[in-house]
C-alpha cells in the first residue's frame, strides 16, 4: 500500500469556512463567509459578496478521478471545492487547475481535499521528471487567493502564475491550508509573486517556498514587492534523491529556494522545521536577502527555526530564534489541527 493510503487519515471534523446554501429559480448559489486573519496586520480581500459570482463545480461528497479545470474563467469568481476529494494524481497536469490560459480578475479556490498516490521509494527526480503537477494551480491578475485546501502525497502543492514574466499584476493571498507529502515545492511561486501567506500548515515538503524562475528567466523584482508569512508552520521533510549516477540519498532541500528574482521576504510569528543540512548546501540555507522578521505581534512566542540538525544551524537566520527542542514544533502543529478541526 502506497505512502498516501496509510497516511491520509484525517479529515476536517469542522468547516472552516461556513457555507449558506440558497436557491433561486432552481438554481443553487454557494455564498462563502470569511473567517479569520483576525491576526494578520493585512487583510485579504473578500472571496463572497454582491460583486463576486460564487459557484461550487460539484456537490459536497464528490469524488473525483480525473483533474479538474477551468481555464477560462470569469472575472471576480470564487470556485467552492468544500467536500470534493480528487484522487486525481500521479498526473501531469495539477489536479485542480484554474486560468491557465486565460487569467480572470480576481480568481478564489475555496477548499478540496487532493489524496495523491505516491510511492515512498521512489525519488525526488522520478516525480519532478515524470509526474510534476500540483494540488492546485491559479493563475489569475489583481489577485488570487486559495483558501482551506488540504493536500496529500504530491509533487508540488500550490503553484500560482502571473499571467506573463515581471507583470507585476497580481497579488497572492493563501490562508487555511494543509500540506502534506510534498515531494517539491509546497508552494511554487515561480513568478516571484508578492502578496501573503497566513495560517497554513505545510508539515511535510521537500522545498518549502519557490521563487526561481526556470531556465533562463529572471527579471529584478520591484523593491516594494513583499511576500509575508504570518504565523505559518513550514516543516522539511526527508524522502529519497538521486545523487551520482545511481547513489540515493535520504534528504531535503532548504525552507525557501530563491534566485536574484526573488522578492522581499517578511516573516512574522512563524516556526520552520528542519531534519537535516539541505541536500543542496548551507548556503541553500539562508534566508533570502533582505529578510525582515517582524514578531511585534508576538514577542513571547517570536519566530523560530527548529533545527535537528547536527550541531548549530549552518545558516543566516535573519534573527530568528533557533532550538533544538522538536516539542516547539509538535505542539505547534497540534494546536494548528485543533484549531482548524483536524
Amino acid at each position: 500500500m502506497t505512502r498516501a493510503r496509510r497516511r491520509f487519515g484525517m479529515v476536517p471534523l469542522v468547516a472552516v469556512v461556513v457555507v449558506v446554501v440558497v436557491a433561486i429559480a432552481g438554481v443553487v448559489f454557494f455564498v462563502v463567509r470569511d473567517t479569520g486573519y483576525e491576526a494578520a496586520d493585512e487583510r485579504p480581500p473578500p472571496c463572497d459578496g454582491e460583486e463576486r459570482i460564487v459557484t461550487a463545480p460539484f456537490p459536497p461528497g464528490t469524488q473525483l478521478d480525473e483533474q479538474w479545470e477551468e481555464q477560462d474563467p470569469p472575472d471576480d469568481v470564487t470556485y467552492d471545492l468544500t467536500g470534493v476529494t480528487s484522487t486525481a494524481y500521479p498526473a501531469t497536469r495539477s489536479v485542480f487547475e484554474v486560468g491557465d490560459d486565460f487569467p480572470a480578475m480576481r480568481t478564489c479556490v475555496v477548499g478540496g481535499t487532493v489524496v495523491g498516490d505516491v510511492d515512498d521509494d521512489e525519488t525526488w527526480q522520478y516525480y519532478h521528471d515524470e509526474w510534476n503537477a500540483g494540488c492546485v494551480k491559479l493563475e489569475a491578475r489583481d489577485w488570487l487567493q486559495v483558501r482551506d485546501l488540504r493536500c496529500d502525497g504530491i509533487e508540488d502543492g500550490i503553484v500560482v502564475k502571473e499571467s506573463s514574466d515581471n507583470a507585476n499584476e497580481t497579488n497572492i493571498y493563501i490562508s487555511g491550508t494543509y500540506l502534506t507529502g510534498v515531494r517539491d515545492d509546497c508552494l511554487e511561486n515561480d513568478y516571484t509573486i508578492g502578496g501573503l501567506l497566513y495560517d497554513n500548515l505545510w508539515e511535510e515538503c521537500h522545498t518549502g517556498i519557490s521563487e526561481r524562475p526556470w531556465g533562463d528567466r529572471e527579471w529584478e523584482t520591484p523593491e516594494d514587492e513583499t511576500l509575508t508569512l504570518d504565523r505559518m508552520l513550514i516543516g522539511l521533510w526527508e524522502t529519497p534523491n538521486q545523487e551520482e549516477g545511481e547513489k540515493r540519498i535520504e534528504g531535503h532541500n532548504s525552507i525557501f529556494k530563491w534566485s536574484d528574482s526573488g522578492g522581499r521576504v517578511v516573516i512574522k510569528c512563524s516556526i520552520f522545521k528542519l531534519e537535516s543540512t539541505s541536500i543542496n548546501g548551507v548556503d541553500s540555507m539562508e534566508m533570502p536577502p533582505g529578510t525582515v522578521v517582524d514578531d511585534s505581534s508576538c514577542e513571547d512566542d517570536p519566530s523560530t527555526i527548529v533545527w535537528l540538525g547536527r550541531g548549530d544551524y549552518p545558516g543566516e537566520t535573519a534573527g530568528m530564534r533557533v532550538t533544538k527542542d522538536e516539542s516547539v514544533w509538535d505542539d505547534a502543529v497540534a494546536q494548528w489541527k485543533a484549531d482548524h478541526g483536524y
